[in-house]
């Protein structure tokens, strides 16, 4: 994939809207190409400065009441054709203007429709990561059974602590955790197994933003649940079959 092809497809990376391994090949050509990761850097500083509050604008109800006033009022009904010509314009008026309204709305409300939610989106990110670790030699950077071998590899490395708890006597063991990236900020992943399947628990502060509870639909494959434990989003991604995972994502709540 070259710059040409990277450039055109950095607008859906950016919003979640391609398939992991597109995405994987976007996310490979950025650390390989300098000028490509700068732009996309661009693009990403942009959508979070558009996502301040001090940029939303939500109109006063006098507003509406003000424009209400100004419409021309219609004259009071009378017998004739004359009386009926003469009032066309203003019933004109009345039909227009609602529909003039309903058009901007759908205008102002059709994009954000299609556009995907931050669920979605999230759950693009976690699944290339967790495919991503699983492709290379990255799967961890502190390698270990322990938890308390585990928790404090983080300090220092992250400015939050995450909570980490081995569940080996329950089937899931705790076997390492390494930094990853979602949601445009540094993360602590957890791994753990189950047989031979690899677990990747993403874990960060919620920050007062929680991601919903709503149901995460498989993506690419993986099955995919989120949870808040202590104050931290959990996104749980595993090609483990959903009962199983269901399963390992109510251990993780129940000792949170």
């Amino acid at each position: 994939m070259n710059c040409d092809d990277v450039r055109i497809l950095l607008h859906g990376h950016l919003d979640g809207e391609l398939g992991v391994l597109l995405d994987l090949e976007i996310e490979q050509h950025l650390e390989e190409c300098p000028n490509c990761a700068r732009e996309f850097a661009t693009l990403r500083a942009m959508r979070t400065r558009l996502r301040d509050e001090t940029f939303r604008f939500e109109a006063p109800p006098e507003l509406k009441e003000k424009i209400r006033r100004a419409l021309p009022q219609a004259p009071p009904r009378a017998n004739g054709y004359a009386s009926r010509r003469s009032g066309f314009v203003p019933r004109a008026i009345q039909f227009a203007v609602p529909l003039a309204v309903g058009a901007m709305l759908a205008l102002f409300i059709a994009p954000r429709a299609l556009r995907p939610n931050e669920n979605d989106v999230l759950a693009r990110e976690v699944v290339a990561s967790h495919v991503r670790s699983m492709m290379g030699s990255h799967l961890m950077d502190v390698a270990s059974t322990d938890q308390h071998t585990v928790k404090p590899w983080f300090n220092g490395k992250l400015d939050f602590s995450p909570h980490v708890t081995d569940f080996a006597k329950q089937g899931f063991p705790l076997v390492g955790g390494r930094l990853d990236y979602v949601d445009e900020r540094p993360v602590a992943a957890l791994v753990y197994q189950h047989g031979k399947h690899v677990i990747n628990v993403f874990m960060w502060p919620s920050a007062g933003t929680a991601t919903s509870a709503e149901r995460i639909q498989p993506e690419q494959g993986y099955n995919v649940e989120q949870l808040m434990v202590a104050g931290m989003n959990c996104w749980v991604v595993s090609d483990l079959n959903q009962t199983e995972l269901k399963a390992f994502t109510e251990l993780i709540r129940a000792h949170g």
